[in-house]
This record gives C-alpha cells, structure tokens and sequence, in this order.
C-alpha cells in the first residue's frame, strides 16, 4: 500500500460538459459583442461596483420571475394539462430570461475585470517606487574575479 496512485474520475455526463462549454461559448460571445459597442473604461473599483450591482438587479428580478412562475406551476397541479403548458410555457420564458441577464452580467463583470486589471498593471508596486527612488545609495563596484579559485597552502 506503499506505493499507490489515486486516480480521479470525471464523472460529468458529457451533456453536462457540452451545455457548459456551449455556455461558455455564449458568454464569450457577449462579451465580444459588448465589446464591439466600445463601452467606456471602468476607471474605478467603485464604478465596476456600479456596473455590478446593476446587473445583479436585473438578475435578481429575473429569479422573482422565475419564482413567481413556479408558484404558478404549483397552483394549478389540480388543473388541466393544458393549464400546465401554459406554466411550464411561463417558466421557460423566465427561465431564458435569467440565463439571458446572467450571460450580461458576466459579460459587463469580464469588462469590468479587464478594465480594473490594466489600470493595476500600469501602476507601480512599492518595492519597484522604492527601486526608483534616487536615495544617493551607490552600488558596490565588483572586485577583480578570478576564474581560478585560490590554492590553499600546506
């Protein structure tokens, strides 16, 4: 039992993996789109706060819909089945519409990240202001170097 390797299985159903990579695929193309429409910078933190809390909103109303359509469903169980394709009808409405107001959040939130990413990189950290700074301190010159090392006496 010394010796042992530990094998890791995936046990996600390839229909899973296929509708989050084709989610994937619908959220880059968002965010293409957005991008297409040249938004302007996010310039703070602040204001990709903003951005987010507008976009969750939406999403948040997006789910009362969808809850409301559910409560729906449930209220006319004792009805006929054709009272149920109409909720069920409902429900995938609200249901696409969440996906729809989540897909644009993550959009604006990737904006909003790679707006907040560049302005990080182009400040300075400490350490490299610190090694900017002209203080007067001088390097140490380098000594000769030999390639040799030196003999030890006996």
């Amino acid at each position: 039992m010394e010796h042992y390797e530990q094998i890791e299985f995936d046990v996600t159903l390839d229909s899973e993996r296929e509708l989050k990579e084709n989610i994937n695929v619908a959220v880059d193309f968002a965010c293409r789109q957005l991008m297409a429409t040249q938004p302007p910078t996010v310039g703070s933190r602040q204001e990709g706060y903003g951005i987010a809390a507008q976009y969750f909103g939406a999403v948040n109303r997006a789910m009362d819909g969808l809850k409301a359509g559910m409560k729906q469903y449930l209220a006319i169980l004792g009805a006929t089945d054709a009272d149920a394709v109409n909720a069920a009808s409902s429900l995938h409405n609200e249901a696409v519409d969440l996906v729809e107001q989540a897909i644009g959040m993550a959009a604006q939130m990737n904006r909003v990240m790679n707006d907040l990413y560049a302005i990080a990189a182009s400040q300075k950290t400490p350490i490299e202001e610190m090694l900017e700074e002209d203080d007067g301190f001088e390097e140490a010159e380098e000594g000769p170097q030999d390639d040799e090392p030196e003999e030890e006496e006996e």
